[in-house]
């Protein structure tokens, strides 16, 4: 049983559901990942202990990915938080440890980045009274640009940023070859796949018309990996 820790930090989870996702990234044809990927996340971020929101696409408010998360973070901090500590669903490797250091930089006044391989952020935290919602909502998001610009962002607050280590991220069929040829990452993301899977083959058909299939050898596993 996860032990929930009293503090005035919560998770905020931005991410559509499976089936709004798979509307328009790249990983279209594997809604059936982004579920997965979606469940992943979730049980490392309820491991952490702490508060946990998921904002999909029913709760997100207004036009555009900026205005919708900065709205999604003014509702989380409005439920009476003083800091909060946001995630995606594309970052597989996500560890407890990494929640846990973002929460150790927020008690220590700091803000916190987690630094996607690509250029973008697969974790941000930050403290209420730094949270400038019209500037927030104007930084490049889903671009390669938004790691350097949300570092200006909290250095124009006046805040000490901590810098996580940084991970590889999901979101096109080329991250997912990448994944599956990688070492230490192949090993999770097939963990994550046969976690959808019973004993059979599951094949990921590319644009590129190059197909990579998957054998399940193990029983089918409900639940998503254990964080680590």
């Amino acid at each position: 049983m996860i032990k929930k820790i009293h503090s005035n930090t919560a998770i905020l989870l931005f991410a559509q559901t499976a089936k709004a996702d798979a509307l328009h990234k790249p990983l279209a044809n594997n809604a059936a990942l982004m579920d997965v990927l979606n469940k992943k996340v979730t049980k490392t971020a309820k491991a952490s202990g702490f508060d946990f929101y998921h904002f999909t696409e029913a709760e997100q408010r207004g036009v555009g990915f900026g205005t919708r998360f900065s709205n999604s973070v003014q509702d989380v901090f409005d439920k009476g938080y003083d800091s909060i500590i946001c995630l995606g669903n594309d970052t597989p490797l996500l560890t407890v440890k990494l929640i846990q250091d973002a929460a150790d930089a927020l008690k220590k006044g700091k803000a916190a980045k987690g630094k996607s391989l690509d250029g973008g952020l697969y974790l941000i935290a930050l403290h209420k009274n730094n949270f400038d919602a019209s500037a927030f909502r104007g930084l490049p998001w889903q671009s390669s640009n938004l790691a350097v610009a949300f570092h200006q962002y909290i250095t124009v607050q006046n805040q000490e940023l901590e810098v996580l280590e940084p991970l590889a991220d999901l979101d096109t069929e080329q991250d997912l070859e990448g994944f599956l040829s990688g070492k230490d990452a192949r090993c999770s993301i097939i963990r994550l796949i046969l976690s959808t899977l019973s004993r059979k083959q599951n094949n990921y058909q590319f644009h590129q018309q190059q197909t990579i299939s998957v054998i399940s050898l193990l029983p089918l596993n409900k639940g998503s990996p254990k964080a680590a």
